[in-house]
């Protein structure tokens, strides 16, 4: 009886493909132990998880939380000291037949989660990564935290541009970019080989087929950002994505939504200029710009932010809802403010 025990264990661990875990760290220390716990409590063969840190030389207990639960620490050189760089090391020393791109702020809901994700890779062959339909919503979260989960985005840009990367919480239906088939526990996306047709996929949680990425994106350190990577093999006409309907934790806003601005103020400078001519896809790219406008002229009137706040507050009834109209606002103002800095230095260089 052990031996047939022994054996049909043996089967069920065959089954499922090894994951290598990329995570970009740099002091991480006060984040990191939650997400490390919650892939190693996962239902999941652990010996097929190999979990990789791309570290940019951290002086706290990252490090040491990291030997903790058996991962691998990649020590990335202090002038290269970057989360785009630092999970791109990461990426490229993992071994598994799948790679999962997840950020040291990400927590897993439950021990089932990883075998959720890859099902749809285990059933379909055309699928080349899966990723979850929302943002992992509770009332015990910080209100930023909430509203974030609530609208699907890290930022109201992408929704208004239908570019966000999840369904706002509790829509049943596919409303993403993309033609959806559903197959029960997941939606089949087909996305079109256009950059601007692809949504804000990547990272949080997206478990991606490894060799296909590595042969066919432009997956080395200095060029790996997560979205443009999928744009990337989306080009190359691997179009098929799975979305699981399941949720991934990501709490990273609890400090408010002035220090949320002033992140984003940095995120901007560095994506959308300093690093623009790496980039292959981009919130706002050719052909954006009418929507664009529109979106300032939400953001500055107020109006239609406010009934999308009014039309989710009458599913989910959140107050969180109704920080909408000051995040479109805020960000529209940090945009606006970081692209006239860059035009007026680009002048002062001719």
């Amino acid at each position: 009886m052990a031996r047939n025990n022994s054996k049909n264990n043996s089967i069920l661990v065959s089954k499922y493909p090894s994951i290598s875990v990329a995570i970009a760290t740099y002091n991480s220390g006060d984040l990191i132990e939650r997400c490390l716990k919650d892939l190693r409590s996962q239902n999941y063969p652990q010996e097929k998880i190999e979990i990789i840190l791309g570290d940019g030389g951290s002086t706290d207990q990252t490090c040491a939380i990291a030997k903790k639960y058996k991962a691998k620490v990649v020590r990335i050189p202090k002038e290269k000291q970057h989360a785009e760089y630092n999970r791109g090391v990461a990426f490229n020393k993992g071994k598994g037949e799948l790679s999962l791109i997840i950020d040291h702020d990400n927590y897993l809901p439950d021990r089932n989660w990883l075998k959720k994700m890859v099902k749809p890779l285990i059933e379909d062959p055309e699928i080349v990564a899966t990723t979850t339909c929302y943002y992992h919503y509770d009332r015990n979260f910080s209100l930023m935290d909430r509203y974030f989960a609530l609208f699907g985005t890290s930022e109201p840009l992408p929704f208004y541009l239908n570019k966000a990367d999840r369904m706002m919480w509790g829509e049943k239906k596919w409303t993403l970019l993309g033609s959806a088939f559903d197959r029960g526990d997941y939606f089949k996306v087909r996305f079109k080989k256009d950059p601007r047709k692809v949504p804000s996929i990547g990272t949080n949680g997206t478990l991606m087929r490894t060799a296909i990425i590595k042969k066919h994106a432009k997956s080395d350190p200095d060029n790996h950002y997560p979205i443009d990577v999928m744009v990337d093999v989306v080009m190359k006409g691997y179009v098929y994505y799975g979305f699981v309907k399941t949720s991934i934790i990501h709490l990273t806003h609890s400090k408010g939504i002035w220090q949320f601005l002033k992140r984003r103020k940095r995120f901007v400078e560095h994506y959308h200029f300093e690093d623009n001519k790496k980039r292959r896809w981009s919130v706002v790219m050719k052909g954006d710009w009418p929507r664009v406008l529109l979106y300032v002229f939400y953001s500055i009137t107020f109006v239609v932010p406010f009934l999308h706040s009014i039309k989710g507050y009458l599913k989910v009834r959140d107050i969180a809802w109704f920080v909408h109209p000051f995040m479109c606002f805020g960000t529209t103002a940090i945009y606006t403010w970081v692209t006239i800095v860059y035009f007026l230095k680009s002048l002062n260089k001719k």
